[in-house]
């Protein structure tokens, strides 16, 4: 994930206002593969931006996260799996839904045996929220889940791996998802039918995970559009 926006921008952009605004860091890189903080709208507060530790923990958990993380992967969850594990998800999809706030993610497209990461966002990288779930555990902190559904039309162009995107809602469904009275079953329609947004992709240097600074050139390099044109040749 990528969140490199400033804070009144997500607060303008969401009506909502951050719970604890000096905790509030852009980043470039948002890296699921260590203990990272998403900002987050949930369907408890949703006028107030929490932080979320990224991989949904169980209800309650007092261990350690990188622990649970390596025996069982919870950064993303397949919105229509029908077989989630209730001592993890506890019916979180009826009852603790989220918004998890960013301006960019990350694929990769396989060519000729490499692999290439390309950055994925909107014009201008704007604010837009992906759907999630989430829990809070014993010391109070909250932990959540991408959610990722089949990939539809607007996708097809999107250089990516797999045969799932996340699921991605415009603003005027935001407080359709939150909605604590609306249960899975009444999202169905949406999950299935929303509206898609225009993303642009764009490939990235093969190392840039390692090195947020080479992020952070490109995007804000006036020839960010024909970086490695090359790779565009598959």
């Amino acid at each position: 994930m990528s969140n490199t926006l400033e804070l009144k921008t997500i607060e303008n952009e969401l009506d909502a206002t951050f719970r604890f605004p000096n905790l509030y860091e852009p980043k470039a890189i948002i890296n699921g593969q260590f203990e990272s903080n998403l900002c987050v709208l949930t369907s408890a507060n949703p006028k107030h931006i929490d932080l979320a530790i990224w991989g949904l923990l169980p209800e309650n958990y007092d261990d350690d996260w990188e622990r649970f993380q390596n025996l069982t992967n919870t950064l993303n969850t397949h919105v229509e799996d029908v077989n989630l594990n209730n001592e993890i998800y506890s019916n979180a999809l009826d009852e603790r839904r989220c918004l998890i706030i960013v301006n960019g993610f990350f694929t990769s497209k396989l060519y000729k045996g490499k692999l290439y990461p390309h950055h994925i966002h909107l014009e201008n990288h704007k604010p837009f929220c992906i759907a999630g779930i989430f829990n809070k555990i014993n010391d109070g902190f909250l932990t959540c889940s991408i959610l990722i559904t089949k990939s539809r039309a607007e996708f097809a162009k999107i250089p990516n791996l797999g045969q799932s995107k996340p699921l991605i809602f415009k603003k005027q469904d935001y407080q359709r998802w939150l909605s604590e009275d609306n249960k899975l079953r009444d999202l169905k329609a949406l999950i299935n039918d929303h509206e898609g947004h225009n993303f642009l992709s764009h490939p990235i240097k093969e190392d840039f995970y390692n090195d947020s600074k080479i992020y952070e050139r490109i995007t804000n390099s006036e020839d960010y559009k024909s970086i490695m044109k090359i790779y565009r040749n598959y």
